[in-house]
């Protein structure tokens, strides 16, 4: 029997590592367990680096939408649609936390109409690759992030000022609420072990630490910092002297849909 059981609130895709991503009403994983063309696209700074939000805020004004053939990016005062590139593949870099070191990765560069709305949108010199599947997979990230409305809410609480889109600062893959629609505990996602949805079962592989993206501003694309340290002192509370976690990591055991309003049976170790 299950411990508790929540239900589906929201869920997101993210098309493109570090760009804004695209809610959507149902989540098709693959047979390893992971949301088919979740980050499957990356972008690359000009010394083909893996870059992120936190060094180019910007980047959470790029919109990421997958389409039939490709991905479409819409960004302040244009939409473009990009076709799945071809061609030779180029190694870039990816910084490998555990290792302290770079991680050599294969992809292929999407072209000059994709680099420049990037650049346009964020000033720099950057531009869209799509990552191999090796890429796609490689040890240092996880499957699907899950986050609990309650959690948001102690955060938004916790804030000495109202900042917006909390949720979408976290980025979380699935966001749960109450079975009846009432908001969760506070941050009783971080005692899963594992979750039923129908046949799909997701287990937990971690919890998540959080860094400077959640400062960014959807909406704006500015950093504040307040956010983060809101999360920090949050976080000090129920783990002190460990990084600063909010939300946690899961992974399907195999293919499934998630789908908006969906329960999930919940196992929690109290």
């Amino acid at each position: 029997m299950a411990d508790l059981v929540a239900r589906i609130a929201a869920l997101w895709r993210y098309p493109v590592k570090s760009c804004a991503g695209e809610a959507v009403e149902a989540l098709t994983l693959g047979a390893d367990g992971w949301p088919v063309d979740d980050r499957a696209w990356g972008v690359i700074d000009a010394s083909n680096e893996l870059t992120w939000m936190g060094a180019h805020p910007r980047l959470a004004l790029v919109h990421a939408r997958l389409t039939p053939g490709g991905v479409e990016l819409r960004s302040p005062g244009q939409t473009l649609r990009v076709e799945q590139p071809r061609g030779a593949e180029r190694s870039v870099r990816a910084w490998n936390g555990e290792r302290q070191d770079f991680d050599v990765l294969q992809a292929l560069d999407a072209g000059e109409a994709a680099a420049a709305l990037l650049q346009r949108a964020t000033g720099a010199p950057l531009r869209l690759v799509r990552l191999s599947n090796a890429a796609q997979r490689r040890p240092a990230l996880n499957a699907l992030h899950v986050v609990g409305d309650g959690s948001l809410q102690a955060w938004q609480q916790a804030l000495t000022a109202p900042l917006n889109g909390l949720a979408e600062r976290v980025r979380p893959n699935v966001l749960l609420s109450g079975e009846q629609g009432e908001p969760l505990a506070p941050f009783v996602e971080e005692l899963l072990t594992q979750a039923e949805a129908g046949a799909l079962t997701l287990r937990r592989t971690g919890p998540c630490v959080r860094c400077l993206m959640t400062t960014v501003d959807p909406g704006t694309g500015e950093p504040q910092p307040p956010a983060l340290d809101a999360l920090t002192r949050l976080s000090a509370e129920r783990a002190p002297g460990e990084p600063v976690q909010f939300g946690v990591y899961v992974a399907g055991t195999g293919a499934g849909v998630l789908r908006v309003g969906d329960p999930l049976a919940l196992t929690l170790n109290f």
